[in-house]
């Protein structure tokens, strides 16, 4: 049985409660700030982080904000406009007030809530289509948003998994990009390389098979391991090859 699995069955064996996001949450408010002025204010060596429509955000200085709002505690940010998303931020941010933020005293029911939401954006997005040419959501979608609440523990549990899942995620991320362009780099050494040799065009050193391929109709294909290949990829598996003679 796994810690979490003990957490509950010890904690909550009957079930949990399931709460509105605004009974459980103090909801924040943003910046009144134009795009205008955020690319004016712009600084990557601002502390404060500004979120806005879409993937918007910039660095600013407090002082060149004008009438900042600033949340200095843990919160999950609702991306209302644009694209739908949510985002958890623990450093000082503030953001434009068509959007909004909640937090609470405890810092893992804020991360938890976050992951709930996260889970849940198909249906925020889904709530947004068709609001005009921006998909936008109303504040009522969240703040009405009904999900379980388990005690701390399992909440913190909870947490801990998806967060080793989160990092594990980033790290393959990352070793993927880096895989990616280490090979462009020897793809492209590698041809630039051998540019002073003879050239010669495909049907000089290759032959077209496509005349002595036999046709395997859906209907007669023989179920077996050899992949048969069509426009978008292996379509399915047959016992025989398609082609006559030996190609291999």
């Amino acid at each position: 049985m796994s810690k979490l699995e003990e957490l509950i069955e010890e904690l909550c064996p009957d079930g949990v409660e399931y709460k509105k996001v605004k009974d459980c949450f103090t909801r924040l408010k943003g910046t009144s700030i134009t795009a205008g002025k955020m690319k004016e204010i712009e600084n990557k060596n601002g502390e404060i982080k500004i979120f806005a429509g879409g993937k918007t955000v910039v660095n600013a200085k407090e002082e060149d904000i004008p009438n900042a709002n600033i949340t200095r505690v843990p919160a999950v940010l609702v991306q209302s406009r644009g694209v739908i998303d949510i985002v958890y931020f623990e450093k000082p941010f503030t953001f434009k007030n068509e959007m909004w933020a909640y937090t609470n005293d405890e810092q893992v029911t804020v991360k938890y809530l976050f992951y709930v939401l996260k889970n849940s954006i198909q249906i925020f997005r889904d709530s947004a289509s068709g609001m005009g040419a921006l998909p936008q959501i109303s504040l009522k979608v969240t703040e009405d948003f009904v999900f379980p609440l388990p005690p701390l523990p399992v909440q913190a549990e909870i947490v801990r998994i998806l967060d080793n899942f989160t990092e594990l995620t980033a790290e393959l991320t990352a070793e993927l990009m880096a895989r990616k362009k280490q090979y462009e780099y020897y793809r492209i050494y590698l041809f630039n390389s051998v540019k002073s040799v003879q050239m010669k065009t495909l049907d000089n050193i290759a032959e077209n098979c496509d005349s002595e391929r036999k046709p395997v109709k859906s209907g007669i294909r023989e179920i077996g391991d050899i992949p048969y290949y069509g426009a978008s990829g292996i379509i399915d598996h047959v016992q025989d090859y398609i082609y006559e003679g030996d190609y291999l």
